[in-house]
């Protein structure tokens, strides 16, 4: 199995991707936002580059809450921000969701040409090698997966390069890695025991720390605590069921 890890949207070589499987990571917060809000009820959430699109695709659903956040702050006029603590049942429950982010929405929109679309994040790692080795297992069509780490502002980012570290030691020996890969493998394997510390001294752990959001941190950094693998459907992403 071929993996090749991307450090950031805006990465100035995306590789072909019409016979990959791509998983995109945002560990803060966008992933770990969307694989919660599936397993709270939500129906569907949309993706979406920017506040004005998301606006006028409202239009077009009616009923659909607005979601996301610019500099990790709720935009203003939406009904949710970014951190996973805002979808709960109540708010959710049987919506849809129209969702814009700095980094994850832009890293899902590139990704486009893809067959495949899954989000990852630690909180539901573990579904998420289960549901690659399913699908290596038994089709043929895919040649690879390529790992899209959201990044932060374009840049290399701590959080999402260990999550794709995770789930390259948890895919197990018989892979292929670019270099990046290699070294989320090696960053995650000496990180492994103290990944909420790790996460928090980051340079994003650190920016939501000062905006109150290190109950977000907490929650984001712990591995495999919701079974849902979220995958891009006509344009929504919906909750992956067995086929």
């Amino acid at each position: 199995m071929q993996i090749e890890v991307l450090p950031s949207t805006g990465s100035p070589r995306i590789p072909y991707l019409e016979d990959r499987l791509v998983i995109v990571i945002d560990v803060l917060r966008a992933t770990s936002t969307i694989v919660t809000a599936l397993a709270n009820g939500c129906q569907a959430i949309v993706p979406v580059l920017t506040s004005e699109e998301a606006l006028e695709k409202r239009l077009t659903l009616p009923g659909s809450l607005l979601g996301g956040e610019r500099d990790s702050l709720i935009i203003e006029g939406f009904d949710l921000g970014n951190s996973p603590f805002d979808y709960v049942p109540e708010k959710v429950g049987g919506r849809r969701v129209i969702l814009t982010t700095s980094n994850g929405t832009r890293a899902i929109r590139d990704s486009i040409a893809a067959p495949m679309i899954w989000m990852a994040s630690f909180i539901n790692m573990h579904s998420i090698v289960l549901a690659v080795h399913r699908e290596f297992e038994n089709r043929n069509r895919l040649k690879g997966i390529v790992v899209f780490c959201a990044g932060t502002e374009e840049r290399f980012d701590l959080p999402d390069t260990l999550c794709a570290g995770m789930l390259i030691d948890s895919l197990g020996s018989k892979i292929l890695l670019n270099d990046l890969g290699e070294a989320a493998r090696m960053l995650y394997r000496s990180s492994e025991d103290h990944l909420t510390d790790r996460i928090r001294n980051s340079v994003h752990g650190k920016k939501l720390i000062s905006l109150g959001f290190e109950r977000d941190i907490e929650y984001c950094s712990t591995p495999n605590i919701l079974p849902i693998v979220p995958v891009v459907q006509e344009g929504e992403i919906v909750w992956l069921t067995g086929e």
